[in-house]
C-alpha cells in the first residue's frame, strides 16, 4: 500500500547508516536480480563479525508502521518498516534479535510455520528517534534446525520515496515487470547519505557476485 503524503518534506533528507558501516565488508546494490527475483532494497554483509556483533540503530526519525517475523533455518527472522511523516520509508530485513521496544511489537506479528515474510500493519505507529537502537544481532547463526551451522551475517536495508515513482518505472516496459510499489518507489539509497558515506559505500566490494554493481536504482 502507498502511504499517505501528510506533510512536506525537508529539502534535504539525509540518512545515516544503520550500521557500523566499518564492520562492512561488502554490500548488496539497490535494484538488481538477487536469487532470481528483483530486489528493491540493498543490503551490508559483514563476513568478519558474528551476528550479535552487529548493532542496527534508526538512520533518521520516523514510526514503524508495519513489520514481520517468520522462520528461515530454524531462527526468527524480524523485517521493520519506517515511514517518515512526508511518505518517505526505509526497511530493515534479517534482523535477528530486537531490542525489547521493538520485540514488544513484534510478538504482535503472525508467526508462520514457512518462510513468509508478508507484513502486518503497526497500529498506532510507534515514533522511533534517530539513533535508537533497533537490534542487537542480525542474520543467521546457522545454530537453527536446518541450519549451516555456520554464521550468515547481514541485513537488508531499502528506501521507498512514495511522493513520486522512480525514474525506472518512466519506462513502460519495466513498469510492466515490476509491478510492486516497492520496485516502482525504491531509491537507490547512495543518493540519501552524505558525500562522505556515498564514498565508503563504493568503496566496498558487491556482495552479488552475479549481478555486482548492475542496478536498475544506481546510476
Amino acid at each position: 500500500n502507498e502511504p499517505d503524503k501528510k506533510i512536506s518534506c525537508p529539502e534535504t533528507l539525509v540518512f545515516d547508516f544503520p550500521i557500523d558501516i566499518r564492520k562492512a565488508t561488502s554490500i548488496l546494490y539497490p535494484g538488481q536480480i538477487r536469487g532470481g527475483d528483483f530486489k528493491a532494497h540493498g543490503g551490508f554483509r559483514f563476513d568478519n563479525s558474528r551476528p550479535d556483533e552487529i548493532t542496527v540503530t534508526a538512520p533518521i526519525d520516523a514510526s514503524v508502521v508495519v513489520g514481520a517475523r517468520y522462520p528461515a533455518f530454524g531462527e526468527v527472522q524480524y523485517t521493520l518498516e519506517f515511514e517518515h511523516p512526508c511518505g518517505i520509508r526505509y526497511r530493515l530485513g534479517h534482523l535477528l534479535t530486537l531490542a525489547p521496544k521493538f520485540q514488544a511489537i513484534a510478538e504482535k506479528f503472525p508467526l508462520p510455520e514457512t518462510l513468509d515474510s508478508r507484513t502486518t500493519e503497526v497500529r498506532p505507529p510507534v515514533a522511533v528517534k534517530k539513533g535508537e537502537i533497533i537490534a542487537t544481532a542480525v542474520g543467521l547463526t546457522g545454530k537453527g534446525v536446518g541450519g549451516t551451522g555456520a554464521a550468515n551475517t547481514f541485513v537488508d536495508w531499502g528506501v521507498y520515496d512514495y511522493r513520486q515513482k522512480n525514474e525506472a518505472s518512466k519506462d513502460p516496459a519495466w513498469a510492466a515487470a515490476h509491478t510492486s510499489p516497492t520496485y516502482q518507489y525504491g531509491v537507490c539509497w547512495f543518493d540519501w547519505i552524505s558525500k562522505e558515506d556515498r564514498a565508503i559505500v563504493l568503496s566496498l566490494p558487491s556482495s552479488d557476485g552475479t549481478s555486482g554493481t548492475q542496478s536498475d536504482l544506481c546510476k
